[in-house]
């Protein structure tokens, strides 16, 4: 009796790796290669953050007068500043998370700010966002900023 099952169990763990195996292997042959997306994030002039870096204080300073002009300043500004160091237009938050898993983990830290910034001056421009959601757009925004100018001297 004892040795059937053990056998019983034997078989069944043979079994479940077999399966397991043919599993895995369909699984694989399903899927297609993974796209590795690399940002080349190029450097700029040292006369060009000194630039960006007058224009973000600008922008900064008015949003106490005009948060509204504030963050469409920014969004422009940020926008300008991302594609000059490289990075491409096409990402969006719709883009497939598994498409983005190539990126450092400082390139997606930028567009998950990006985007929360970018969807609350989308949702400026609709009528429907009030002054602290400006203000957390600025931060976004900031946050952004400081990331890409951090590094963007050329050496």
């Amino acid at each position: 009796m004892v040795t059937d099952l053990v056998v019983l169990v034997v078989v069944l763990l043979v079994a479940a790796g077999v399966v397991g195996y043919f599993v895995e292997r369909a699984r694989e042959e399903e899927l297609p290669p993974k796209r590795a997306h690399v940002i080349d994030i190029r450097p700029l002039p040292l006369e060009r953050v000194h630039d960006y870096r007058e224009d973000w204080i600008r922008a900064q300073a008015a949003f106490a007068d005009d948060p509204e002009g504030a963050v469409r300043t920014a969004d422009t500004l940020v926008e300008r500043l991302m594609a000059e160091r490289g990075y491409p237009p096409a990402y969006s938050p719709d883009d497939s998370r598994a498409e983005l898993a190539g990126l450092s983990r400082e390139q997606s830290e930028v567009l998950q700010h990006y985007w929360a910034a970018h969807e609350i001056a989308d949702a400026d421009e609709r009528g429907e966002a009030d002054t602290d959601s400006l203000r957390r757009a600025m931060v976004h925004y900031r946050m952004v900023f400081s990331a890409l100018l951090e590094s963007a001297v050329c050496r």
